[in-house]
């Protein structure tokens, strides 16, 4: 995945928000308006260099909601329109900041396998005092990882 391009189709945008009112003049501007949304999800991936990473499967449908979910709130045009409040408006809003916030914090983490900064970790570092101990630790760091 490279970060270009939306996240979301226009058909995506319509079926999440039920819009049964949709036709080519709508799925125009929605296809420049999740573009153009999606730009915000891609400054987050790239600060954390997960531009080029393989998606973890649900991370294909998070940033997809996340696309939608911004577009709708910068949405002003009345073809496919959401419908939304101007508080609903600005809750949307609060939550896809929030979103692309963990995404650059690490705590989202969208790359297959990969964990975000909240996974529990702990790691040892091991010093020798004598040359025994020395030679312990070489020769556990040979067995954990070859020669």
């Amino acid at each position: 995945m490279a970060c270009t391009g939306a996240f979301a189709t226009p058909q995506d945008f319509a079926d999440f928000w039920c819009l049964d009112c949709f036709g080519t003049d709508a799925e125009n501007i929605l296809e420049t308006s999740l573009a153009v949304t999606a730009a915000n999800i891609h400054a987050a991936l790239a600060a954390v260099n997960a531009c080029d990473c393989t998606l973890a499967p649900w991370a294909v449908q998070f940033l997809k909601k996340l696309n939608i979910v911004e577009a709708a709130a910068f949405h002003n045009c009345r073809c496919a329109d959401p419908r939304l409040t101007d508080e609903t408006q600005r809750l949307y809003l609060e939550w896809s900041d929030k979103q692309q916030q963990l995404i650059r914090e690490g705590k989202i983490d969208v790359c297959a396998g990969a964990t975000g900064s909240d996974w529990p970790v702990v790691g040892w570092a091991s010093q020798s005092l004598t040359e025994r101990t020395a030679a312990e630790i070489i020769a556990n760091d040979i067995r954990r990882n070859g020669s």
